[in-house]
């Protein structure tokens, strides 16, 4: 799991800021019933308690959520969080910041929540077989976000 101190809040914020496409597009924001909205929250909650998990958070996605979002946005997102993400293989915690925002992003981007098993390697392999487009962007950005 991911320290405190090490976890970028300001670009997860703002990644998740720019995926959105306001209440101008959906008409009206219901935070709890919206991936975008509850990821905010999620990430509020942690920034103000200094700690990086959510009790119960992976189970309380809203994964029936059929809104539209900037996919570019929604694939910058993933390939950042990935950047944070600590690979902890057996340690992995679905209820980590990290893991909810990255399954946020997914249900946004690919209709549902994506396997992980604590490794970003296997991530984007499974995320390629699925859905190689997606996974050729997220690999991409994840690589020049490294310059």
């Amino acid at each position: 799991m991911v320290l405190y101190e090490e976890f970028d809040f300001n670009q997860v914020i703002s990644d998740l800021g720019n995926a959105c496409l306001t209440e101008e597009q959906c008409g009206s924001c219901v935070k709890k019933d919206c991936i975008i909205g509850y990821a905010q929250q999620c990430i509020t909650k942690c920034f103000k308690d200094g700690i990086t998990y959510v009790e119960n958070g992976s189970d309380n996605i809203p994964i029936s959520d059929l809104k539209l979002y900037n996919t570019e946005e929604l694939e910058r997102g993933i390939a950042h969080i990935l950047r944070q993400c600590k690979s902890c293989t057996s340690n992995h915690f679905d209820n980590c910041i990290i893991n909810i925002i990255r399954n946020c992003y997914e249900v946004g981007l690919m209709g549902e929540i994506q396997p992980y098993e604590g490794s970003n390697f296997r991530y984007l392999n499974h995320v390629y077989s699925t859905h190689p487009e997606v996974a050729d962007n997220i690999i991409e950005e994840f690589h020049n976000s490294n310059k």
